[in-house]
């Protein structure tokens, strides 16, 4: 499992919620959208019944053709963007009170190259789990990232030989390949 990298930008997307009732196995069904939910402006909720008088159908194993993904082909390794050292933080790489995070940026189409780099930027304060919205609300030598537990720092760690981790965590790969973060 790999770990995904959180961007300083966060874009929330929000879907009406729509929930089915079922009133027994191949009977009517009931939907109901919760008011101003309904997608089409209005504001009262839609409640109805509907029902197949055909009863339940089963595709069977051939339903649906199968899908098979193209794959990319020729894709060219991603491309390296590093102005400082992520594991080095005090070599002089960055100014004074700014700490090197690493980022990666995905292409706009799916066979396009991604970027794998890293920065200097301002050093915020999380520590090791603590939670965080983007890269520079953690201090130097770690990264904000989305876990089980919800957004929080960790540690950067390489997955190769000793991680370095705190005691009770392992080093799991991150989006930005050749890097982990400690969970």
């Amino acid at each position: 499992m790999r770990l995904k990298l959180v961007s300083a930008a966060i874009i929330a997307a929000s879907l009406p919620a729509v929930l089915v009732f079922g009133s027994g196995a191949g009977c009517k069904n009931e939907v109901v959208v919760p008011p101003g939910e309904g997608g089409s402006g209005g504001s009262s909720a839609f409640s109805g019944t509907f029902s197949s008088s055909a009863g339940p159908k089963d595709a069977g194993k051939d339903g649906f053709d199968a899908y098979v993904d193209p794959g990319c082909t020729n894709q060219p390794p991603p491309i390296q963007d590093f102005h400082c050292d992520p594991y080095d933080q005090n070599n002089g790489d960055c100014a004074p009170n700014d700490a090197c995070y690493i980022y990666v940026q995905y292409p706009d189409e799916p066979c396009g190259q991604e970027v794998y780099g890293a920065v200097c930027a301002p050093a915020g304060t999380g520590g090791q789990g603590d939670p965080c919205q983007g890269a520079t609300d953690c201090e130097a030598g770690t990264a904000c990232v989305v876990t089980g537990s919800g957004t929080q720092c960790v540690e950067l760690c390489p997955l190769t030989g000793p991680s370095g981790c705190p005691d009770g965590t392992i080093c799991e790969p991150i989006d930005v390949q050749g890097f982990g973060g400690c969970l």
